[in-house]
């Protein structure tokens, strides 16, 4: 009955109906066993964490390939980072060139996409990790190809809305960073004071 105290006055069970309900059930524990039934077991003291986790590792140990199949092989990583609704959208692009050598990836849905790259070794140790190809942050006519890092899939949600367009570690395969763009920019300015002027 105390359940019913937060339900809307259309939404509860009149207080009579509840305890004829309850009534019936204790009376009808003997019945059960004279019907066959061996036990009468109430939900709150089933063991349910254990066949819960018995579930969980399985899936786990399925998608690692431990159990004799092939799990989800090199989309692990995939589903780790991005989630398991990226998986099914995930194609990889063998032989493509636009990442100079790493593996490329793309993700479509309808006429929407995204290309992606496996870096290898983000930080000079060996990690792994995904950057998102965006549109040159320097040169609106660059051929070159900018990658961003993309994380999650927030990352992805951003990079597909344009909000990474300017993103401060957007690497262009022409153009560098941004740090590069600001000395390339110095460099010229540098070198425009050293020239002499003729008069």
């Amino acid at each position: 009955m105390e359940r019913q105290g937060p339900r809307p006055a259309n939404r509860t069970v009149p207080d009579d109906r509840v305890l004829a309900q309850h009534k019936a059930m204790v009376h009808s524990h003997p019945a059960l066993r004279a019907e066959g039934f061996n036990a009468v077991v109430f939900a709150d003291s089933l063991l349910r964490l254990l066949p819960f986790l018995e579930r969980l590792s399985g899936v786990r140990t399925a998608d690692l390939g431990l159990d004799g199949g092939n799990g989800l092989g090199d989309l692990l990583l995939v589903r780790r980072t991005f989630g398991p609704e990226i998986v099914p959208l995930w194609r990889w692009n063998p032989g493509s060139k636009a990442a100079g050598g790493d593996r490329v990836a793309e993700i479509r849905l309808g006429q929407m996409y995204l290309t992606l790259a496996l870096r290898t070794d983000v930080d000079g140790e060996g990690d792994l990790g995904f950057d998102v190809m965006l549109p040159c942050p320097h040169d609106d006519e660059c051929t070159g190809y900018a990658w961003a890092p993309a994380y999650s899939v927030t990352c992805l949600f951003r990079a597909l809305n344009g909000e990474l367009d300017g993103h401060e570690d957007i690497v262009c395969t022409v153009h560098g960073a941004f740090d590069d763009v600001d000395e390339e920019a110095d460099d010229h300015a540098l070198e425009e004071s050293r020239e002499p002027m003729t008069i």
